[in-house]
């Protein structure tokens, strides 16, 4: 896993850890376990990131901007960063990505709070201890290499009124939902009230995505990473003027 971290975390892939795929695998169903690479004991690696990978994605749109008219960039961008870190590791690996469901799903959430990574909370969001739900799942690593020898960590809830805090913001979401259903519009306009459920999370409130990655998180507008793009090119033109 050590030679796996620093090409990650470079990358802004900031959150790596460790489980032993043992304890995922036996929690679901066989056509929904990962590959162990016929180790009972094989070292699995949960990535994902925080608000730490957005200048690092941005700066590589920069860096070729026909990058932007690809069919999801940030989806090429975390492939790219995490095979160009797994080229530095020396052991058989295998990867499974967020972004590709299919044909078997991982439960990313499941996995987060079975890796101890974090707690999956009744308003369907995984909140880490320090970040809270300003957190995004990207793949899982397995690597022949032996996982951690404990058993499964036990997650704690990092806030104590979940029902009352997020709970209450996600009712309203879904009552959101139902109504664009029923009226005919579509589902995906009502981002701001699942924002509002993330928001509505006290944990890791300083850990918050800036405006434009949460814009570009919920809506994928193209337009949002034109825009980033072009103010990183201007401040980079007043500090070389």
């Amino acid at each position: 896993m050590q030679q796996l971290v620093p090409g990650c975390r470079d990358a802004g892939l900031d959150l790596l850890q460790p489980f032993r795929v043992k304890w995922y695998n036996d929690t679901v169903e066989a056509e929904h376990r990962l590959l162990d690479l016929n180790r009972d004991d094989a070292l699995g690696v949960l990535i994902g990131n925080t608000k730490a990978i957005w200048p690092h994605f941005i700066q590589w749109l920069q860096a070729d901007k026909t990058r932007l008219a690809l069919d999801n960039p940030l989806n090429s961008y975390v492939v790219q960063a995490i095979e160009h870190a797994l080229a530095s590791v020396q052991v058989a690996s295998g990867v499974r990505w967020a972004h590709i469901p299919e044909p078997h799903h991982v439960a990313f959430q499941k996995l987060a709070e079975i890796a101890g990574l974090a707690f999956l909370s009744p308003g369907f969001l995984s909140v880490h201890p320090v970040y809270g739900s300003w957190i995004a799942f990207r793949a899982v690593v397995v690597l022949d290499a032996t996982g951690p020898p404990a058993k499964p960590p036990t997650v704690v809830r990092p806030c104590p009124d979940c029902d009352n805090a997020c709970g209450r913001a996600l009712s309203e979401a879904l009552v959101a939902v139902e109504d664009a259903v029923s009226g005919h519009r579509a589902v995906a306009d009502q981002w701001r009230v699942w924002l509002r459920v993330r928001d509505a999370c006290p944990v890791g409130k300083n850990f918050r995505y800036s405006d434009e990655q949460i814009l570009y998180h919920y809506t994928k507008n193209r337009q949002v990473l034109k825009d980033a793009v072009a103010e990183a090119l201007h401040t980079l033109a007043k500090i070389d003027g």
